[in-house]
């Protein structure tokens, strides 16, 4: 007997064998959402990109999608148009832009190198990658002025902090106008050397993004191939002891850490002092990864944290409306005295929910989801023109999940109105998603599309596939202390 297929809506997608831009459709098969395309050369290949077509269909009134709709037929009744016009040109996935005026955050990469080779990383990183020099990251930084002017940003790598120059290079972007500056990082480095969190601070750090995969070691030893937990723990009270904000970034691996998710936030709202807010991201298949089981999609990573949190429902996770109904959802909560949380977004009916999404400046809604004081001002005065307010009854906790896209779940039409970019050395602000996809080989799209000095390939010019766990010879005497230089 033949499965029922039903399409909902067509698109541009790209080949996940070769990347080649490729028509595609979106498809209701047993009451689950599958991307389905078929390339001349590779053949036809289709994934589950969304569990449940309810909740893809209540999800789509929240964002900016537009074309087909949910019955197969397209908004004037006929049937499904073809969409390939994408407006970027080329035939492939490697020449992706994304509009400076819609550019919420900008991903600085300042090196290839990491003091740890873990399981799952989107950027293959390890120990002995390249470091770019003062001047490039600099010209990076000019790029993101120039295109999108002076948006949040995040300095990242590999390790940003295994970056020597990397204080004065907070110290220039704050010289340059940008006002908010993330650095993402693992934590090792705050928790093991004496004053380096501070010195961050002094040069201009706004937020730590921390790496911060559970409460369990055996998470840690099979996500990043070491007990990492006390070093996370000693990075936030590091954090703590100087000022500066932390957000939680999970990387949720289903039947490792999924059923963390929960005591993740219970951890968050214990130490709301630091803890500013939680991105939890469920694997993509992008980079370097242990194994592929099937899109994590985000309808089914809200589903398991509501199961996890009383008062919590999946649908108190709204759309983010500055990019599509299916990469960010967020909410915010509070605590309720009994152990649960009262989600702020379940008093939102879909008419303020409008009116709120357009009072906020989409370069607000980082710092709003980042859960800086700029963020909580923004939406305090957002919400009171929407003719709510939000409670004073405790810490405001936001919370987001991030559905990064890989070659399974890859449409050129998201990733055009992408609002994580990343600068390149020619000038240009490029998807993030774009940026660190992968061929079902390994094969990176835009890492270095011009001879930039970036890997072309998992496994390329610096990335450590034959070291031990953690990629030193001493993993003992690396993690638990550093020596007099830190890392």
């Amino acid at each position: 007997m033949s499965e029922e297929r039903t399409r909902l809506s067509s698109t541009t997608s790209l080949c996940p064998t070769c990347l080649e831009r490729i028509p595609g459709s979106y498809e209701a098969r047993n009451d689950a959402v599958y991307l389905t395309r078929s390339c001349p050369d590779h053949g036809t290949t289709s994934r589950r990109v969304w569990e449940s077509l309810d909740h893809w269909r209540w999800s789509r009134q929240f964002g900016p999608e537009t074309g087909a709709i949910d019955d197969g037929r397209s908004d004037d009744g006929d049937a499904p148009r073809d969409t390939n016009c994408c407006s970027s040109g080329g035939s492939d996935g490697r020449d992706l832009r994304v509009d400076g005026h819609h550019a919420c955050l900008a991903v600085v990469e300042i090196t290839q190198e990491c003091n740890l080779s873990c399981s799952y990383c989107f950027a293959s990183s390890g120990p002995g990658g390249r470091q770019l020099p003062f001047a490039e990251v600099v010209d990076l930084l000019d790029t993101v002025r120039s295109e999108a002017g002076t948006r949040p940003i995040q300095f990242s790598g590999g390790e940003p902090t295994v970056h020597d120059e990397l204080p004065g290079l907070v110290e220039r972007a704050r010289e340059m106008g940008f006002e908010h500056v993330e650095v993402n990082t693992n934590g090792i480095k705050l928790a093991n050397q004496e004053g380096y969190t501070k010195r961050l601070v002094d040069a201009g750090v706004t937020a730590i993004y921390l790496q911060f995969d559970g409460v369990e070691r055996e998470t840690y030893e099979s996500i990043r191939k070491v007990d990492l937990l006390d070093i996370k723990h000693e990075a936030i009270e590091a954090c703590r002891d100087a000022g500066l904000s932390v957000i939680l970034v999970p990387t949720v691996v289903p039947g490792t850490n999924d059923d963390e998710m929960g005591d993740i936030v219970r951890f968050a709202l214990d130490n709301h002092d630091v803890v500013q807010s939680i991105n939890f991201q469920p694997v993509a298949h992008f980079g370097r990864f242990e194994k592929n089981e099937g899109r994590f999609s985000l309808d089914e990573a809200a589903r398991r944290i509501a199961d996890q949190i009383d008062g919590l429902e999946s649908q108190d996770f709204l759309p983010v409306p500055c990019c599509s109904s299916y990469c960010q959802m967020s909410t915010a909560v509070l605590p309720n005295g009994e152990g649960g949380v009262v989600p702020l977004t379940g008093i939102l009916d879909l008419d303020s929910w409008d009116t709120l999404s357009g009072l906020v400046d989409e370069a607000d809604w980082m710092e709003l989801l980042a859960g800086t004081t700029v963020g909580h001002e923004t939406v305090e005065i957002a919400s009171s023109c929407c003719g709510f307010k939000i409670p004073d009854s405790g810490p405001v906790l936001p919370i987001t999940l991030t559905g990064f896209m890989d070659a399974d779940a890859a449409d050129v039409h998201r990733l055009e109105n992408c609002c994580i970019s990343v600068p390149t050395p020619d000038g240009d602000l490029v998807p993030f998603c774009g940026y660190n996809m992968t061929t079902e080989d390994g094969q990176y799209a835009l890492r270095n599309r011009h001879d930039w000095g970036g890997r072309d390939a998992v496994g390329a010019n610096g990335s450590v596939e034959s070291t031990d766990a953690t990629g030193f010879d001493d993993a003992s005497t690396r993690i638990d202390g550093a020596d007099d230089d830190g890392w």
